[in-house]
Parts: structure tokens; C-alpha cells; sequence
């Protein structure tokens, strides 16, 4: 069985995740371009939904909130609704456009399509740090709530100054 070469947009397409993977993101933005361009000039009427994908989150990245990545994300997931590395985008840009309630959102669609996706995972991860409320018979927005999650907060860093001090 030989193997089949590459697509030239494909190979532009692995270039640019290198890219991003190397916080390079104006040459990610090139590479990701570029991909949708020769996969034009092959013939597709539309390009690769990953591919404006990937460019949108580029362009945030990049830029820091970007409505232009956020459409982009937006029309890729819209029209391969089946793919979660879109929804893991989607909520990355989302959190950046400071969106968060849209990015959980987006990153539970992800889930949903596979459980144990592992950059969706990291991300959640990343930004779900509250800790348990303190009167857990409380809602969570409760003022008492909220005035002893202060407390505890300023508590917490007080005594992890005092101990970066001792040694």
C-alpha cells in the first residue's frame, strides 16, 4: 500500500499548529491562511472547518480579544457541529473575549461529543479554581457566602507570603 501524499493545505495547516504551539502566532496566522487558500486553489469550495478554526484562535491569541476569531470559531463549529477540538476553541476564545459563561458552554458541547477530550479538560482546569463555598447550606452567592470566601482568600495569602518569607 503506498502512501498517499500530503495535501499542500494540510501540510500548511501542521505547520501552523507548530506555530501555535510555539506561541509563534503571527506565523500561525499566516500558516493557518495559507491553508485556507490552497485548499481553495485545490478545488474545495469551502475550506476545512479546523482550519478556520485554528485561525480564529490564532487571531485572539494574538490580538487578545478578537471578534474576528470569535466569528470564525463560531462559523466552524456551526458547520461541523461534530467536532470538540472546535468547541475546544470556541471556549478559548470565548475567555478571552471574556465570555465565560458562553466558554463553559462551548466546553461542556465538547464534552458531551467526548468525555475525556484532554485539552478541554486542561482548560477547565485552568479556570475553575473556586473552592467549596463555606456555608455549603448557603447558595454560593449568598453575602455571607461571599464575605467569608474574602476572608478566607486574603487569610490564605497572607499566610503563603509569611511562608515564601521563611524560607
Amino acid at each position: 500500500m503506498a502512501n498517499t501524499p500530503i495535501a499542500p493545505s494540510e501540510v500548511a495547516w501542521r505547520n501552523g499548529m507548530v506555530s501555535l504551539e510555539r506561541r509563534s502566532y503571527k506565523e500561525s496566522i499566516s500558516l493557518f491562511q495559507q491553508a485556507i487558500d490552497l485548499e481553495r486553489q485545490e478545488g474545495a469550495k469551502n475550506p476545512k472547518m479546523k482550519y478556520v478554526s485554528y485561525l480564529g484562535l490564532a487571531l485572539t491569541l494574538s490580538n487578545g480579544k478578537s471578534e474576528e476569531g470569535q466569528r470564525l470559531c463560531e462559523q466552524a463549529v456551526k458547520r461541523e457541529f461534530f467536532d470538540p477540538d472546535l468547541y475546544c476553541n470556541l471556549g478559548i476564545v470565548y475567555l478571552r473575549n471574556r465570555l465565560k459563561s458562553h466558554a463553559f458552554d462551548a466546553f461542556q458541547k465538547g464534552l458531551n461529543l467526548k468525555p475525556g477530550h484532554s485539552r478541554i479538560l486542561e482548560e477547565l482546569e485552568k479556570y475553575d479554581r473556586r473552592g467549596e463555598p463555606i456555608l455549603s447550606f448557603l447558595p454560593r452567592g449568598h453575602y455571607l457566602n461571599r464575605l467569608l470566601g474574602r476572608v478566607r482568600y486574603r487569610l490564605r495569602h497572607l499566610f503563603d507570603g509569611a511562608a515564601a518569607q521563611q524560607t
